[in-house]
């Protein structure tokens, strides 16, 4: 008995070892595979400029999409951005979007113009959802549009260390393509520091 006994556990220990070490040999110089499915591995191992327009993920035979932008960015006269992003959850649990954190870049001049935030929203299982991001320039950012876009009508920017917090998963970028920003006619008017 003790033999036969003996015999199984040496055999379970070979079904469990065996496969996991041949998985692991034939990995063996890109350990991430062992970890992400092959579409996630290939997102984290892309350029920097693929990861900054990618707008889906797939992976387990399911699309996850980033909020995607719906109009345009709106900046107001007092500093403030209004941005209005969409998001569906795709799960089939609710989903909480706790925090979209990111700074608000001039692409001509690498700028930082300040930073943007939202409030969490909860969404239901494939439930669509379109919730505010609130931008908030720098009176260094004000300046600096007076000084070195006075004559335009939009500037260029992107986001810099964009990320969002999906009920705790957090997904980081380096930088994210944001777009133009129109210009009001006279933004900041009561500063006097740009008129058109």
């Amino acid at each position: 008995m003790s033999k036969t006994k003996f015999f199984l556990t040496i055999l379970t220990i070979l079904i469990a070892v065996v496969p996991m070490t041949t998985y692991v040999i034939i990995h063996r110089e890109h350990p991430v595979d062992l970890i992400l499915p092959n579409s996630l591995a290939e997102l984290f191992t892309g350029s920097i400029d693929d990861l900054a327009t990618v707008d889906n993920i797939h992976f387990a035979g399911m699309s996850f999409s980033f909020p995607t932008l719906v109009g345009d960015p709106v900046l107001h006269q007092n500093g403030t951005l209004n941005l209005i992003y969409k998001f569906t959850n795709p799960l089939d649990g609710q989903i909480t979007i706790n925090a979209i954190n990111a700074e608000i870049v001039c692409l001509d001049h690498d700028y930082t113009l300040g930073h943007v935030f939202i409030e969490p929203a909860t969404l239901e299982p494939n439930q669509t959802l379109e919730f505010n991001v609130t931008g908030v320039l720098t009176p260094q950012a004000i300046e600096h549009i007076a000084t070195q876009h006075n004559k335009q009508n939009s500037i260029n920017t992107e986001f810099k260390n964009f990320s969002v917090d999906l009920t705790g998963i957090k997904i980081t970028m380096p930088h994210r393509k944001l777009g133009d920003i129109q210009l009001p006619h006279a933004i900041f008017a009561s500063n006097s520091l740009l008129y058109r």
